[in-house]
């Protein structure tokens, strides 16, 4: 079949139209799973953006403006399944926490870690850490029997604490829970 260049042109703009809206609806369902986790913790939010210190903040936007620094979605635990970490902000008391939950289903996830980071609410950001990365403690951490590095058999969380250290939740399948590596100082 011949076509014309403006039937080119309205086709591809038909398709770029059609990409926009499924990466908009894909980006919108990401929201939409984050703020149902949320709904879980009564009195929370996810922490935003303008919580945080204005240095944090001018940095999140320079080196990761189309990410949310208070959530991750990757597949911890290796089923499949896409999970959630999330750092909240209660309405009245201002405690903040990360907390990961596993999502077996698309409908039920369930809490595996939470971290009180009521005095860090405005220094800390989440990031993925990829499968198949190497992560390994820092030598500030004063430790004589330091673990082996860990390579991650699925994703990470990288929890950083703006400035200050960094370090890597990851799901051993082994004993069932989230394991903490501090990566820098």
């Amino acid at each position: 079949m011949r076509t014309t260049p403006l039937f080119d042109c309205a086709l591809l703009s038909l398709l770029a139209g059609l990409l926009g809206c499924a990466q908009m609806s894909n980006g919108q369902e990401r929201k939409n799973g984050a703020d149902n986790i949320a709904k879980g913790f009564p009195g929370y939010h996810i922490l935003t953006l303008n919580e945080r210190d204005p240095e944090l903040k001018t940095f999140i936007l320079k080196h990761f403006p189309k990410s949310d620094p208070s959530v991750v979605r990757a597949d911890f635990d290796g089923d499949g399944r896409l999970d959630y970490a999330l750092l909240l902000k209660n309405d009245k008391s201002q405690a903040t926490k990360l907390v990961v939950q596993l999502c077996p289903t698309e409908r039920h996830c369930h809490s595996v870690y939470e971290l009180d980071l009521t005095g860090y609410s405005q220094s800390v950001y989440l990031r993925p850490a990829s499968r198949g990365s190497k992560v390994s403690e820092t030598e500030a951490v004063d430790s004589t029997n330091r673990p082996s590095p860990q390579k991650l058999q699925s994703a990470g969380v990288e929890l950083t604490y703006f400035e200050q250290a960094k370090i890597v939740l990851y799901w051993n399948k082994r004993l069932k829970k989230m394991e903490e590596v501090q990566t820098a100082d």
